[in-house]
């Protein structure tokens, strides 16, 4: 309850500050006029940026065959979870929904996870710093700069991935020896847990021994182009004149932003407040900015609510059927 508290109060606290610098009357102005051919192919980019998800996460799954419109509607579910549940647990509801409907194990439904996160991280950071060398005047950055720490990151995120299940498997021995130090090893929660992520270590490993590693990184490039796509769209739709490379560079600040260690609701604040400093950057004005980031949110929102509520009552009338 005071996680949930916490959550409330960063999230309005973010929200409140960007209200001082926009209208409720301007909000609803700019939703009111969005074009409806943008809206349909942003929507359009929405759809099929979570089929190829779907699609990436069904390279990653290795104990079972799951059909891909249940990975579609499982997938469209995980995404409406990320944008109301508190303190990042949306998250979780990934491998808890392949759990309930697909039969996965929760540890297998994790690791699946990590590793669709580590491709995402990769793909954002090498867009990310691709679009940045177009405002170096900006950053005051020199280019080999740009280059030698896109070599570090990239390096950095290789190494996580590749030795994952070895770092899980040392984090499980340093609990067992913690444990054993504090005179708790006969703990059961603390077994429980070690069980948990040795589990999720020998999922990792089965991953990485599909060698799915050409086919999940084009399926998440394809999905974040298409991501971007949806932020373009939508922009153009409030009647933003703006260019596509303005666009990758202003929502990436957004994503960075939103995926901070802020325990607020979903990614309500987060997003917009990254979102308007990246469109600060590549020069719209400040309320255009402000605006333009709540009313992409919203609109996104709206039509993951209804994704998702089809979602839902197929899988469950499909499971009352089996």
């Amino acid at each position: 309850m005071k996680r949930l508290l916490i959550s409330i109060l960063i999230t309005a606290g973010i929200i409140f500050f960007l209200f001082t610098q926009i209208s409720l009357k301007d909000l609803y102005a700019l939703l009111k006029s969005i074009d409806p051919l943008w809206a349909i192919l942003g929507s359009a980019g929405y759809f099929l940026a979570i089929l190829f998800r779907a699609f990436r996460f069904q390279r990653l799954i290795h104990s079972k065959d799951i059909p891909l419109s249940e990975l579609f509607r499982l997938s469209i579910l995980y995404h409406l979870s990320l944008m109301v549940l508190p303190s990042k647990l949306g998250e979780l509801s990934y491998p808890y929904l392949l759990n309930k409907f697909s039969g996965m194990t929760i540890t297998e439904g994790m690791a699946s996870l990590i590793a669709s996160r580590v491709y995402d991280f990769f793909i954002v950071l090498m867009i990310f710093l691709f679009a940045s060398i177009g405002f170096q005047d900006f950053f005051q950055i020199d280019l080999f700069f740009i280059i030698l720490l896109s070599a570090f990151l990239i390096g950095l995120t290789f190494l996580f991935f590749f030795y994952m299940s070895d770092l899980l498997r040392l984090f499980t021995n340093l609990m067992e020896k913690m444990s054993q130090w504090v005179g708790a090893k006969e703990s059961k929660p603390i077994q429980w847990v070690q069980r948990k992520i040795h589990e999720i270590a020998e999922d990792f490993y089965a991953i990485k021994a599909r060698r799915t590693y050409l086919s999940v990184t084009v399926t998440s490039l394809i999905s974040w182009i298409l991501v971007f796509w949806m932020f373009y769209a939508f922009v153009r739709g409030f009647g933003i004149e703006i260019s596509f490379f303005k666009v990758v560079f202003g929502s990436t600040i957004a994503i960075l932003a939103n995926a901070l260690p802020i325990s607020g609701i979903g990614n309500w604040g987060t997003l917009e407040a990254g979102w308007a400093a990246g469109f600060l950057m590549v020069g719209l004005a400040k309320e255009k900015a402000i605006a333009t980031g709540f009313g992409v949110h919203i609109v996104i929102f709206l039509i993951s609510t209804v994704m998702s509520l089809i979602s839902w009552v197929t899988l469950n009338l499909e499971r009352q059927e089996q």
